[in-house]
């Protein structure tokens, strides 16, 4: 069996999800929620984290694809569906770190830029490409038909859901932090009403945090019985895997019930507080990589002949030479065979016949 999406994948599906996540609820929260000077500077660390982890998972997506120097084909290829997910992700962390500038007074300056209203256009505008980021994680899996475990549109609101969902646990541990100097800010965050507007967003992310899983809840089982329903037999063996096969233990024991259930009660009794942020972190982060790590498959024969013929580097190369020479026919120049392989050194020319089975699935 062989893996051909290896865990740089599953952690950028999570950590674009989660940033995506974190920018979409934040926007929710400072424009509709509660609205106002005090919450945009409260909401700035989490934005800032929120740029972070966009772009540590933009990262390990541009070195994973092996050539990052053309990486900026991503933005000129018309049919590809990566095209969207850099453009998503490009405009929602250029507006999310000007947001995090506008706050901090480093645009003042600028005379074009309407003063009024400014910071939460931009929060807006990193909220909706945010949650654009988390569809488009899924969207990348499920346009892919030769996968059908992953060909399914249940799976893009799955990860839109999930995003959401992580990114609200983590920016209720972010609200209302600030750990640079407090003069850098517009706002004052160590009042007394700072402290309460915290504390009260604080609980309100955990009341949506909660919504938020529930619905994650229901719609991972949908997604499991649609697939173990399919009439496809690769999605069926794959949901029958998850559900009581070598995947089960790890699907209800660890995915649903520690990720889903356990960070849910500890939300709706009021008494999770990090602890439960965490645990719906690390849910999140599973499903991600149970979706890429559960399809696995044997190489076809046409494959195991393209990669065979892929170039080797020198050692490969000395590697097989090594573990070939035993089975090379060496041949003196008077033509008698030698009984084994020839020793480095000028008086001794030997010739050789016969293939060496080491390296000719290599030619």
């Amino acid at each position: 069996m062989k893996q051909f999406w290896i865990w740089p994948i599953a952690l950028y599906l999570f950590l674009g999800g989660l940033g995506g996540g974190m920018m979409a609820t934040a926007a929710v929260v400072g424009l509709i929620v509660a609205p106002s000077a005090l919450t945009s500077g409260a909401l700035v660390w989490g934005v800032f984290i929120a740029f972070l982890i966009l772009g540590i998972g933009t990262g390990l997506l541009v070195f994973e694809l092996g050539q990052p120097w053309i990486f900026y084909r991503a933005f000129v290829t018309r049919t590809s569906v990566i095209k969207w997910g850099a453009v998503f992700l490009s405009i929602s962390m250029i507006a999310g770190v000007l947001f995090i500038f506008w706050e901090l007074s480093w645009l003042t300056f600028l005379p074009f830029i309407p003063y009024e209203g400014f910071a939460q256009v931009l929060l807006g505008i990193a909220g909706i490409f945010g949650l654009c980021v988390t569809i488009y994680t899924g969207v990348l899996l499920s346009s892919m038909k030769s996968r059908p475990f992953w060909n399914t549109p249940v799976l893009p609101v799955l990860f839109m859901v999930s995003g959401c969902s992580t990114g609200a646990a983590l920016l209720s541990m972010c609200i209302g932090v600030w750990p640079f100097p407090a003069e850098w800010l517009q706002v004052n965050l160590s009042t007394p009403l700072a402290a309460l507007l915290t504390e009260e967003l604080r609980h309100i992310l955990h009341v949506a945090d909660a919504i938020l899983i529930s619905l994650e809840l229901v719609v991972l089982l949908l997604y499991v019985m649609l697939q173990f329903c399919a009439s496809n037999e690769t999605a069926k063996a794959h949901a029958e895997r998850w559900v009581r096969g070598e995947w089960a233990g790890y699907f209800w024991g660890l995915m649903v019930c520690c990720g889903l259930v356990i960070p849910l009660l500890l939300n709706v009794t009021n008494v999770g507080g990090y602890a439960s942020a965490l645990i719906a972190l690390m849910g999140g982060c599973l499903l991600r990589f149970m979706i890429i790590w559960s399809y696995q498959r044997r190489v076809t024969p046409a494959e195991l002949k393209y990669y065979t013929r892929l170039p080797q580097s020198h050692q490969d190369f000395m590697d097989y030479w090594e573990a070939g020479r035993e089975y090379w026919t060496w041949v003196t120049p008077t033509g008698d065979v030698a009984d084994e392989a020839p020793a480095d050194g000028p008086d001794e020319v030997y010739q050789t016949s016969g293939p060496n089975p080491a390296m000719t699935g290599a030619q």
